[in-house]
């Protein structure tokens, strides 16, 4: 039998001979490759592409040709592996074979852990470098850790302690920095009764934690070290430690002083948390006025909750407040898989991101869980701060959960809320709805202040007159940040400034140096930090940072803050203390952080681009104009992928900004292809004209420079925009002008404006015959290449559609479908499914038509800002139930809607059919308005299949209404303007009915005359 090894390192072999030596390391990749891939054939020029694609093409088929000669002389009988043929490769053994990786994957599929467990002898392919490999290799070990995790969970329930300690040991090799793992081998050892040895993983956690992370070990895995330091000696088989729990630990608050002058706010407070009320609390005021500090006592109040907060910094951060929250409680299997996007750190990551709805849906699905075992408190600070994504899952979360013991409580300064559209338009819709409770909080008055000043001084207490106190309430204007600002210069008889800010200088002044000179990186980090990041981006000792921040916690400047199960990061205070931090820096000095820690953020970037965003932001500040830019671009496609249109339109604005600082050759590809972002994201008309005039002067200056891809992606640009905004006449004319243009242009980047184009076309119902063409020639070039074009199959789609074949066009449209869902593209999703129900509606189905209607109405729906693609929604969905007579068709505010947007290519196609309804039921009076009305659509678009329809169904309906004359009349205004060559089959078929009805009347008119 032929044995292929491919965990840990390459072997092949068969029988008693190894092959292995005889096969270059190079070869090994190709044949790994293939096997790994065994399901279809492998194209010539994908596999050139991928294993020499820093070679020209030419070179890279050469090389590929001299590797397979080399295969045929080394390996004898290489036929019976590999199948070889003039196009493709593919790995077919005519022997019987073995391969560990099925074999391994098998068996975790059948739940046979601990072979799954011996099968996986390392990682895959070790000496294997290529950029093809690392996905696959990162599976795999997941699935690995995994079988371990649950494999160690079934010994520890079997009381078998001794077998799950050995492989929670394997488990610990293959991240030595997992915290949990740590907290598995302490809790193994401690249930066989092995106490020391529990301890000595802790210090050995403790001790990688420091030297890799610069972190110590989470406050659960200290509290459980602490448990095993009061145990007595146990006996052998018995469990010293209680039940795990399986619900996350809440944080302890951080407020050192007693609640003053809040009672009246507090009574309210509890009212709310008391009664099975299922409002959002929203506490409201100026910076400094206490809103933090009732949130941190209503925590202490509460068996359960977690803890977000917004950050200036992070508005475009999607779902930035959400993650912090989930990750301020211990995160507990089992948790939905859609979050793993969120928090990688759960052990199932995600590659791509997961349908918003599943999103909300897992977030949801989540709390509920918990709230079944303990009521839940979600509280959310700073909400003025926060993305678009995050408020519409507070108002999903807040609906959805009404009948769950789940409150939500939020905080939000007044005079900021405004500046917010997003969570603006929720708190109205929950005001709306009578499920928000607001309590703004007023300043303090006299007696409060001088209680608040007595509080905070009792370690140093001092005389205070009724002058005194006096003075402080008038110059803290009764905010009691400002009091206890005053009052501590007071306690050390010192005399204080007369605003906030020099009070709060002042007292920065009085920290020794390692504490003082820490503090601008991280009011230059802008949000919550952790001690590893800035010892990272500040080149900061750890001796010294440890002493710093010791120092900071001591004086209330900052405050820990969970930020995740294996992590603990620090909050400043008040956010007011960073912002005079942060203003106190000189610019200079200023721009020069914000560079490095651009820098050192991008040396540790992620794949899933989660930095891209911080990235962005720091190396605009910095200066780093290219940094920018770029990483503008990867966190705005990410953007679009998670449904945050709003912040991918802000990123690349910000984007194109920093482009105007870049040399020629850099600045072109970014900025075209953050306004094709930008396009797709949606514009207004005004922007729309300023973005197109941008394209075009781009387009020029590339096709001067020879940059033909970037050309290309300019002409893509235009057609998105032409598109979007309804531009249909440009559309055509553009579409045509960049086929030519594509030619020059690469072979992938040629697919995939020949595709774009040809869809277009398609679209328009304009030029079928070409825009088939088009559509085949950008086949053949994305085959060469090795690439899968969701234009291509929606245009062949269109095609099919236009020749009746809906069989082939409904299968076309779903493999387009399926294209667009795997690479998150919301705007060829939205379009793949208009074509489909477009499909089933002229099929004669709309049941079917609703389902995919359904699906639309659902993705529309979370997307910000794209009002015209609800409106085509809700319209096909209205006339597929018009079809099926159904009362809650509601067609005409569906066609109301698509005539205020000015929809008009919509607008033809609804009215269209709603005729043919009317025309089918007899309706015929009815019929005719809406088929003029559909004519005059269709011929501002210049569609012809929909100017003969219409024009058809116009004639026909009036002579049902007995009226020969005016039907001759329009046929005689329409009939010079129909080219049956350009029309649909259902064109076609309309025409052949009204011809049939007029010939009588033409001939008899023809007789008379």
């Amino acid at each position: 039998m032929l044995q292929i090894q491919l965990l840990g390192g390459f072997d092949l072999s068969y029988g008693d001979q190894s092959w292995t030596r005889a096969i270059s390391e190079r070869l090994q990749s190709l044949l790994a490759y293939l096997a790994l891939n065994r399901q279809r054939a492998q194209s010539r020029q994908h596999l050139a592409y991928l294993f020499w694609g820093d070679s020209s093409n030419p070179q890279a088929r050469t090389n590929l040709r001299k590797e397979l000669y080399n295969l045929r002389q080394n390996l004898p009988n290489v036929e019976q592996i590999v199948r070889i043929e003039p196009k493709t490769l593919s790995w077919s053994p005519t022997i019987p074979f073995a391969l560990d990786v099925m074999e391994f994957e098998n068996a975790v599929a059948q739940n046979q852990l601990e072979r799954a467990i011996a099968l996986y002898r390392g990682q895959l392919l070790p000496s294997c470098d290529n950029d093809w490999i690392f996905p696959e290799r990162d599976r795999l070990q997941q699935l690995y850790v995994r079988a371990l995790e649950q494999l160690i969970e079934q010994l520890k329930n079997q009381q078998d302690y001794r077998l799950a300690l050995n492989y929670a040991q394997q488990l610990s090799r293959v991240n030595p920095l997992n915290e949990s793992t740590y907290c598995t081998l302490m809790q193994l050892h401690d249930l066989s009764g092995d106490r020391a040895n529990a301890l000595q993983v802790y210090h050995h956690c403790m001790t990688m934690l420091r030297e890799e992370l610069g972190v110590d070990p989470s406050p659960t895995t200290r509290r459980f070290y602490e448990q095993l330091l009061l145990e007595e000696e146990s006996p052998i088989g018995t469990s010293p430690i209680q039940p795990r729990v399986h619900l996350p630990l809440s944080l302890p608050s951080q407020s050192a002083l007693p609640m003053v002058g809040r009672n009246h706010e507090w009574h309210l407070i509890q009212e709310w948390s008391a009664i099975a009320d299922p409002q959002v609390l929203l506490l409201t005021g100026e910076p400094g006025i206490g809103k933090t500090r009732l949130l941190e006592e209503l925590r202490e109040t509460t068996p359960f909750a977690l803890w977000g907060r917004g950050f200036a910094a992070e508005m475009l951060r999607p779902y930035g407040i959400w993650i912090d929250a989930l990750r301020s409680v211990r995160l507990l299997n089992p948790v939905p898989a859609e979050l793993g996007f969120l928090l990688p750190e759960i052990g199932q990551p995600s590659k791509a991101p997961p349908d918003r709805s599943h999103l909300f849906d897992a977030v949801v699905q989540l709390l509920a869980n918990w709230a079944a075992q303990t009521p839940l408190l979600v509280m959310l600070d700073d909400i003025q701060w926060i993305d678009e994504g995050s408020s519409a899952l507070l108002h999903y979360a807040s609906r959805l959960l009404t009948h769950l013991p789940v409150k939500f409580a939020c905080t939000a300064r007044s005079g900021e809320l405004s500046k917010n559209a997003a969570i603006s338009q929720v708190l109205r819709s929950l005001r709306r709805e009578q499920r928000l409770n607001t309590i703004e909080l007023q300043p303090f008055d006299r007696g409060n202040t001088a209680a608040l000043i007595h509080a905070a001084n009792t370690d140093h207490p001092f005389e205070m007159s009724l002058e005194l106190i006096d003075r402080v309430f008038r110059d803290s204007g009764g905010n009691p940040l400002f009091v206890l600002e005053i009052a501590r210069a007071l306690s050390q008889r010192q005399s204080h400034a007369t605003d906030l800010a020099a009070l709060i200088r002042d007292r920065l002044d009085q920290l020794e140096d390692k504490a003082r000179d820490l503090l601008p990186w991280a009011a230059a980090l802008g949000r919550s930090f952790k001690p590893a990041m800035v010892a990272q981006v500040a080149d900061y000792p750890l001796p010294e940072l440890f002493s710093a921040i010791a120092q900071l916690e001591q004086q209330s400047i900052i405050r820990p803050s969970a930020t995740g199960e294996n992590e603990l990061g620090y909050d400043f205070a008040h956010d007011v203390v960073r912002q005079v931090v942060y203003q106190h820096i000189s610019e200079p000095r200023r721009q020069l952080m914000h560079w490095q820690i651009a820098h050192r953020l991008n040396q540790i970037a992620t794949l899933d681009h989660s930095f891209a965003g911080d990235i962005t932001h720091h190396a605009g500040l910095g200066g780093d104009h290219a940094l920018a830019a770029s990483h503008a671009l990867l966190a705005a496609e990410r953007c679009l992928k998670l449904f945050a249109y709003a912040e991918a339109t802000v990123l690349a604005e910000r984007g194109v900004q920093s482009c105007q600082w870049l040399d020629q050759r850099s600045r072109i590809p970014l900025q075209l292809r953050l306004l094709r972002v930008w396009a797709i994201a949606g514009v207004k008309h005004d922007l729309a004209v300023q973005i197109e005039t941008q394209v075009h002067q781009l387009m020029a200056e590339a096709n001067r420079l020879g940059l033909n891809d970037d050309a290309a992606i300019g002409h893509e640009t235009l057609n998105v925009l032409y598109y979007e905004q309804g531009n249909y006449v440009q559309l055509h004319q553009h579409s045509l002008r960049s086929t030519e243009v594509s030619r020059a242009a690469s072979p992938a980047t040629a697919a995939r404006v020949l595709a774009l184009s040809g869809s277009c076309l398609t679209e328009l119902g304009q030029d079928m015959i070409r825009a088939e063409a088009l559509l085949l020639e950008a086949q053949s070039l994305a085959n060469r290449v090795g690439l899968e074009q969701c234009d291509i199959h929606s245009g062949l789609g269109g095609i099919e559609l236009h020749k009746a074949n809906y069989d082939a066009a409904r299968t076309f449209l779903q493999q387009a479908l399926q294209l667009a869902q795997r690479d998150r593209d919301r705007w060829r999703e939205c379009n793949c499914l208009m074509g489909l129900i477009m499909t089933e509606l002229e099929a004669g189905n709309p049941s079917a038509a609703l389902s995919y209607c359904s699906t639309m109405t659902h993705l529309v729906a979370q997307i910000e800002g794209k009002e015209s693609e609800n409106a085509i929604a809700a319209a096909l969905a209205a006339l597929a139930h018009y079809q099926l007579q159904r009362p809650e068709a509601n067609l005409e505010a569906a066609i109301v809607k698509l005539q205020q947007l000015d929809i008009k290519r919509m607008l033809a196609y609804i009215l269209i059919g709603a005729a043919e309804v009317d025309f089918a039921q007899e309706r015929f009076e009815l019929a005719a308005l809406r088929a003029e009305e559909a004519l005059q659509a269709a011929q501002t678009m210049k569609h012809p299949s929909e100017i003969a329809i219409a024009g058809a169904l116009l004639i026909q309906s009036v002579l049902a209404l007995k009226h020969a004359e005016r039907a001759i009349g329009v046929f005689e205004t329409l009939h010079h303007r129909i080219d049956r060559r350009l029309l649909s089959v259902r064109a076609q078929t309309q025409v052949d009915c009204m011809t049939q009805q007029l010939q009588p009347l033409m001939k008899k008119r023809k007789l008379s005359s």
